[in-house]
């Protein structure tokens, strides 16, 4: 069963934070848009120790970065694009720091919201 630190819980929380905040700028500005495209942006960084594994070689230690940027702009017919992008890097190092292994992973995704109605 893997346990969560209070650390890694507040990491956890601290970015959906930022998620929702990039979710609640949304609205606000969609309903003030200017004539000229606008870009915001929010960035979430965790880093947080994996679990070690016993069963690899002695020493060995797993760290886990992961980053979220969230971007939006208006477009020229009034619509909204939002992009968020999240990258998670695994780094793995042995017991004198060198490191054995390194991945990243990148997500992008897009989404173009309808005009905010004038009424």
């Amino acid at each position: 069963m893997t346990r969560t630190t209070l650390t890694q819980r507040l990491a956890l929380l601290g970015a959906g934070g930022a998620l929702a905040a990039g979710g609640a700028l949304l609205p606000s500005t969609a309903l003030a848009a200017p004539a000229t495209p606008q870009v915001a942006a929010a960035q979430t960084i965790q880093e947080h120790p994996a679990h070690e594994r016993p069963d690899h070689e002695a020493g060995t230690r797993t760290v886990v970065k992961t980053k979220i940027t969230i971007s939006q702009r208006t477009l020229s017919d009034g619509r909204v694009k939002v992009v968020t992008v999240k990258t998670i890097t695994k780094i793995t190092k042995d017991h004198h720091g060198k490191v054995v292994k390194k991945s990243v992973k990148t997500t992008t995704t897009v989404k173009i919201r309808p005009a905010p109605d004038d009424d």
